[in-house]
């Protein structure tokens, strides 16, 4: 019976043993299959649930369900760049010089076809494609920036204060890089040549350099400066770099290496600028202007980068239409390359503009009196012809692009004042 008793034990023990190491073996498994569920940071915070661990756990404690493909605040915050993605309304709009709006008159029409629903939105220009403001703008950039400002700035803000007070949304234009005159005021803020002096394209005029630090200053200035005047929203038009003459000779406050992204950091320089309730939008004298940037840059050298980007940043894209029956297929062409923004078609046509239901802007620089009377009912748009432009463009300040154009005519002794 002793004999017995050595072997026993040793069988015990080898039992015991094994159920040990089954044991270990379970935990080890267990706390493996955990992590493979689970994954963390660096701080040990769950990032990833794949098996819905996280949200058993929180139903058996009674606390809110954390879902796996959701990150902690400290992983990934709410960004506030999506807010002003809200604040972009419907846009039946209508594009009117600043003459035009600061007339009493006007102001009338505008706020009966809005309260009618004929319209809500009213875009006009801040800055022209010369470098003229149509309204007061602090800066420090500028010794004398009352220079470039309208006698009819007051009027202007007053009817931009006008139409909110009415229920209009309203969109400042600013014509951006192209810029005769804040360069002759700061020669500094210009494109310049590599042996010297403010460079010039091929229409002999100047630009603004936008990798210059100065030169995003201005544009945010202007851009804060109406937003307090009472703009809801800022367009910012020619917003690329310049589309004829020798890039190569240029010598940038700092040498890019894509246009798209050098922009996108003005973009978004100048949103802070104007305010996280204003909607910062983009356009340009074309389709393919607003696609493709500068291809005279791309030539020499300057990569046009990631546009998609760069119009996806915009909170909406104003696409110009020159065929009425393209603007399906061009809105659509923005779109894709633009998934977050909002395009709307921009129309010279009144007759277009009424039949096309969706979103879209009226291009009535022009022919302001006509297009109200058109809209009001007072006129039939066979009446009129649809997207006339006068006899001689060069009158009301040509943009260059031959198509959307600054208001005001200026003195032949002020255009050269550089």
């Amino acid at each position: 019976m002793n004999s017995n008793r050595t072997p026993n034990h040793s069988r015990i023990h080898r039992t015991v043993a094994a159920v040990l190491v089954g044991a270990a073996a379970v935990v080890i498994v267990g706390a493996f299959l955990v992590f493979q569920c689970l994954s963390f940071d660096e701080d040990g915070a769950h990032v990833v649930d794949r098996y819905g661990v996280l949200a058993m756990e929180a139903a058996d404690s009674g606390k809110p369900e954390e879902t796996g493909q959701n990150t902690t605040s400290t992983v990934q915050p709410e960004t506030p760049d999506e807010e002003p993605q809200d604040n972009v309304t419907a846009a039946r709009a209508a594009m009117l010089s600043a003459n035009a709006l600061c007339d009493d008159d006007t102001i009338e029409e505008l706020e009966q076809l809005a309260a009618e629903g004929t319209l809500d939105t009213v875009v006009v220009n801040i800055k022209d494609a010369d470098g003229y403001l149509n309204i007061h703008v602090r800066t420090g950039v500028l010794e004398d920036a009352d220079r470039l400002t309208e006698d009819t700035a007051d009027d202007l803000e007053a009817a931009i204060g006008a139409l909110r007070d009415a229920g209009v949304h309203v969109v400042g234009r600013i014509y951006c890089m192209h810029d005769q005159r804040a360069t002759a005021q700061n020669a500094d803020i210009a494109m310049q040549y590599q042996a010297g002096g403010t460079w010039l394209d091929y229409d002999s005029t100047r630009w603004l350099d936008i990798t210059n630090r100065d030169a995003v200053k201005y544009l945010a200035d202007i851009a804060e400066s109406a937003a307090k005047a009472g703009c809801d929203e800022i367009l910012l038009d020619e917003f690329t770099f310049p589309l004829r003459g020798h890039m190569d000779r240029i010598a940038f406050a700092e040498e890019p290496e894509e246009q798209a992204s050098v922009l996108l950091e003005a973009l978004e320089e100048i949103r802070d600028a104007a305010g996280a309730d204003v909607v910062v939008s983009l356009t340009a004298g074309s389709a393919d202007a607003l696609t493709r940037l500068s291809e005279t840059a791309e030539s020499d050298g300057f990569p046009a980068g990631d546009v998609g980007a760069l119009l996806a940043a915009a909170d909406r894209v104003l696409v110009p239409v020159d065929d009425a029956a393209d603007v399906e297929e061009t809105v659509a062409e923005v779109q894709d390359m633009a998934a977050d923004a909002v395009v709307v078609p921009v129309l010279d046509s009144v007759s277009a503009w009424m039949a096309y239901t969706g979103d879209a802007v009226l291009d009535a620089v022009y022919d302001t009196e006509d297009v109200l009377a058109v809209l009001s009912g007072e006129k039939s748009a066979d009446e009129m012809d649809d997207g006339a432009q006068p006899d001689d463009e060069t009158s009301d300040g040509a943009d260059g692009e031959g198509r959307r154009h600054s208001d005001d005519t200026h003195d032949d002794a002020d255009a050269d004042d550089a």
